[in-house]
């Protein structure tokens, strides 16, 4: 059965879950545009014209409608302060069935400290998850909450809005599409039972009247976002005694002192690979294996111990040490051209002498 005719708290009420910054048309075909005025401005997801909007979304007297989330509040002067949210969404398009372990997951969790998730399934590939709130939250705290429970229950964090927590200039972020449009295949775009969540709420009324009953404060939204771990890169112990005389020379020296590569998708730093380059360029350079071997658990232990932690460390180590091996003259003939010795010559080469055994087109 599909919604034909809402009443008017429905409309209000689904008015009040869904408020943001902008708002945007959802149109049939898969597009979802911002609403512009005459002047360029967006149409905002609040006051009258958002609540004629979204009386046309349930009635089938307008197009469906989406909202971006963001907010921005300023002082009293119109400096600008920050940006709210009213409701937060995970969006999985895993597929069905994993998608709603996902969501259901999600969902448990939220439960678990007392908050209601509302899990939607979308068009065909997935479900999302909505939490609302009695006021609007700082975006980045609302992030960061979902961001921690995610992680908890191990569920994809690609899609977690809001998308952003602040917008320069113009720009309005992302936006996410409402459900319960009038023009839906039934069973999508619908609420499921947060008691029962493979039994779904198919009219709007029966899901906004416990939506508004069930809104977050920001109490309870601590307890979220106290799950969330920002990512930041542990810092990386350095060697912190130099070289002298013959221990460490060249690039092996360099390495040895600079310590691990950082990389994007290895914020910690890359110890193995630095490691391993480590122990190729002392092959290299003609160390032997005993004193690379102990030159890498010196190293591992000064760069935080990541082997040295390990039952399997030391076996870990030798197995790189007999990789750098393989590795270390594949490349040996640049290596060579680059690294060996100038051979010692009784006189000194003189430009003529360099050409020597070049033909130019006056020895033809």
């Amino acid at each position: 059965m599909m919604d034909r005719n809402p009443t008017p708290e429905t409309v209000s009420g689904f008015a009040s879950l869904f408020q943001g910054g902008s708002m945007a048309q959802s149109l049939t075909g898969g597009g979802f545009y911002p609403m512009e005025n005459p002047d360029g401005s967006f149409y905002t997801a609040t006051g009258e014209a958002y609540l004629r909007a979204v009386e046309g979304h349930l009635k089938r007297e307008g197009e469906s409608i989406g909202v971006y989330p963001l907010m921005a509040v300023h002082d009293p002067e119109g400096a600008l302060q920050g940006f709210t949210v009213w409701w937060g969404c995970v969006d999985w398009d895993d597929g069905p069935e994993e998608s709603l372990v996902h969501a259901r997951n999600v969902h448990e969790a939220l439960a678990q400290i007392g908050i209601t998730g509302w899990v939607e399934r979308s068009r065909s590939k997935g479900f999302h998850l909505w939490v609302f709130f009695t006021e609007p939250l700082a975006a980045r705290i609302v992030r960061d909450g979902l961001m921690g429970v995610c992680n908890v229950v191990g569920a994809p964090t690609k899609e977690v809005n809001p998308k952003q927590t602040s917008l320069v200039g113009k720009k309005i972020g992302n936006g996410m599409r409402l459900p319960y449009p009038a023009l839906r295949t039934p069973g999508q775009h619908e609420m499921l039972n947060p008691k029962a969540l493979y039994s779904q709420i198919p009219l709007a009324d029966s899901f906004v009247a416990s939506a508004l009953e069930t809104r977050i404060t920001a109490e309870q939204w601590a307890a979220a976002h106290v799950l969330y771990k920002k990512n930041e890169p542990e810092p990386v112990r350095r060697a912190s005694y130099s070289y002298t005389g013959s221990r460490l020379t060249g690039v092996a020296e360099a390495i040895r002192r600079n310590g691990p590569r950082t990389t994007s998708d290895k914020p910690h730093g890359d110890r193995s690979g630095t490691l391993f380059s480590l122990a190729c360029h002392m092959i290299r350079q003609g160390y032997g294996d005993g004193d690379i071997a102990k030159e890498l658990r010196e190293a591992d232990t000064d760069w935080g111990g990541k082997y040295a932690k390990r039952p399997d460390g030391g076996a870990l180590l030798d197995t790189l040490l007999n990789s750098a091996h393989k590795k270390a003259w594949s490349n040996s003939e640049k290596f060579l051209r680059e690294n060996q010795p100038s051979p010692k010559s009784e006189s000194p080469t003189t430009p003529q002498q360099k050409g020597a055994g070049l033909h130019t087109e006056r020895d033809a």
